[in-house]
Formats: structure tokens, sequence, C-alpha cells
């Protein structure tokens, strides 16, 4: 007997990016991971779409080859005023839409970067000044939008899938996980054929590429919050971290241990890095290594993962290439637990103009 072919993905498929941003009501209260959270304590931000005579969680289609976790944060912006960064990722919503087509919006865990709505200087937090400046969105658009209890949320919310969103949210503070380590793997951008470089492997540099994808690597970086990056010593490592430096100030130690000489030789000290990582609480950071050592790295990752998973992170990121990366989420309650993992792939074509 043969098994029933899986639905085709839809041709007519639209993307849209979004957050369910919340705060605790006593704002001097700090983020504290693992930390279980009761849902009186807290608000969630919701908007108003008078086209559409509805209240939901503010969220909009990504553009022209705009990373899903970018588009979420400027919609975000865009429509509530609130620059935020993302947490661990929500189940995704699909539903038909009038016109035939099949959206497709994924969402993400998100809190404010700051009280105020007034971030056109984005100034502050590291994640902050990486930040690129965006447009309000009309009032024709979004003519409100409202921090609220879990209660009165649940009561405005008009699709059923939205306020199972909420639930989705509330359960995760009720059990530990909504406040989480983030930590990214990331692959170092497109670099020139080595049989074009007369110096030496360590310094070769990034290709016209692989500039342009560190440029939209700081935009991602910077949606998930990244403070801090360790980095293998390699040029094209710490050029792929360039712009986020140049732009966010962030911190960044370079480690001989990820070096691609290193993690050949021995690639436990490498992993002792990421081991580390995992096993505490920590501020965003992103390690950035040669790609064809990331799989010396994801050994922490999978050993901390206890939801099994279809594929290895050693059988995926076979298929990574440059500027890919991997997010993971790490809950802190009785043992380190990650409850998400994301890949991240800057699939950007370039211009003759840019």
């Amino acid at each position: 007997m043969s098994r029933p072919r899986p639905a085709p993905v839809p041709s007519h498929l639209v993307r849209a990016a979004g957050a369910l941003v919340w705060r605790f009501r006593d704002r001097q209260r700090p983020l504290v991971t693992g930390e279980k959270i009761q849902a009186e304590d807290i608000d969630v931000l919701l908007v108003h779409r008078p086209k559409y005579h509805d209240w939901s969680w503010p969220k909009g289609k990504s553009e022209s080859q705009e990373p899903l976790a970018q588009a979420a944060v400027r919609e975000v912006e865009e429509e509530t005023g609130y620059a935020v960064r993302l947490w661990a990722p929500l189940t995704t919503q699909r539903y038909r839409l009038g016109t035939r087509q099949t959206k497709e919006v994924f969402y993400w865990v998100g809190t404010p970067l700051s009280d105020s709505t007034d971030t056109l200087t984005h100034d502050g937090p590291v994640p902050l000044r990486a930040r690129r400046p965006v447009q309000h969105a009309s009032s024709r658009e979004i003519d409100e939008a409202q921090w609220l209890s879990p209660d009165q949320a649940h009561e405005l919310l008009t699709r059923r899938g939205d306020r199972r969103l909420l639930q989705e949210l509330l359960a995760r503070a009720q059990n530990g996980t909504l406040v989480t380590s983030t930590l990214a793997l990331l692959s170092n951008a497109a670099t020139i054929p080595q049989d074009l470089w007369e110096g030496t492997p360590e310094a070769l540099p990034l290709s016209r590429l692989g500039n342009y994808q560190a440029l939209r690597i700081s935009d991602v970086l910077s949606a998930f919050g990244i403070e801090a990056a360790l980095t293998s010593p390699q040029a094209s490592c710490t050029a792929t971290l360039g712009p986020w430096v140049a732009l966010s100030q962030g911190r960044v130690i370079k480690l001989a241990e990820l070096s691609y000489e290193a993690i050949t030789a021995d690639a436990s000290k490498a992993q002792q890095v990421v081991e580390k990582l995992v096993a505490q609480p920590h501020i965003p950071t992103v390690v950035c290594a040669d790609h064809e050592c990331l799989h010396s790295l994801v050994g922490p990752l999978e050993a901390a993962t206890l939801v099994p998973q279809r594929d290895t992170l050693q059988q995926k990121i076979l298929t990574y290439t440059f500027a890919d990366f991997i997010v993971a989420h790490i809950a802190h309650t009785d043992s380190p637990e990650i409850i998400a993992r994301e890949h991240h792939a800057l699939r950007v074509k370039i211009t003759p103009q840019e």
C-alpha cells in the first residue's frame, strides 16, 4: 500500500513575520532566564487594523530578499513604534486568503529594546544601534497599538489562531521557558576563490557577494538581540562580523580554538567553547567560524536538544554554505535545554548597482 503524497506547497504563498511582544507590568523587574512568570505579571502588545476591523499581533510581509527575522522586527516597529528583539519562535500560522493565496506567518516571542517609542536615533542597547530606522505605518493601516493584560488580549483578538498563540506564550511563561538564552553559530560570508588569492588561507578576503552578505547578517544579528561575538581569527570570519561591529559596537573576542587548523587537529577544544555557552545563561551571543568547521561545533547543541529532531544537526550542516547560521534558544530550568533551533540562510543576489 503506497503512502499518500504530502500536500504540495502552494505556488502562491505569501510569507509574513511578526512577534508576540510582552513586558512586565513592573517595569523595573529584570528578565531572568528560567524564571516562571505568572500571566497577571505581564502585558502584551496588540494592534488594531481599521481596514479589517480586527485586533491582532503586529506582523507584515517580508520585502524582497529580506530575512524573515528582520521582517518581524521591522514590522513590529512600523506598526507599534517599539523596537524589539526576538526570542524563541512560536507556532507558524498558515491560512487561506480571500485572493485564494495561502499566507504563512512566522512568529517569535518579542520584548522591547526600549521603553520609549522614540527610537529614531537608535541609541542605547547594542542591537538597537545596528537597527535601520523605519517609517511608522499610517493610521489607515494601524490606528491603535495597546498594551493589554492577557485576559484583555484574549477577549479582543479576532482570530482563533492568534488566541492559540497567546496561550502558547502563557504556557512558556508558566513553565519557565519564556526567557531564554540565544546562541547563534554563523558561517563566514562568501570569499573570493582560493585559486585567485596569493596570500595565506587565513587572510582570504570576502568576495563582493560576501561583503553584501555581511551587511545583511548585521540586520539578522540585530533582530535576535546579539550583543557579543566569538570568532575565528581568520580574516573571512572577522570581516563577516565587520558591519555588525561597526554599527553596534558589540564586543568581539577572537579565539584560536575556532580556527580551521585548530578544529581539524582537535575539535574538542572548539566544542568546549560552545558547551560553556550552552551550560550557563548568557547575553545573546554569536560564534563565527569557517563554514567547513560548523559540523564540529554542533555537538553540544545536539546534546541539549531533548526533543528528537527528524535530522541531526551534523546531517543538516552538510548542506549549509556561506552565511548560513543556526540560532539556538536555550531554556535554563532544571538543566539546559534547547527548546527551538532555527536555520537562517542569506540567499541574496546583488545587482550591478549594489
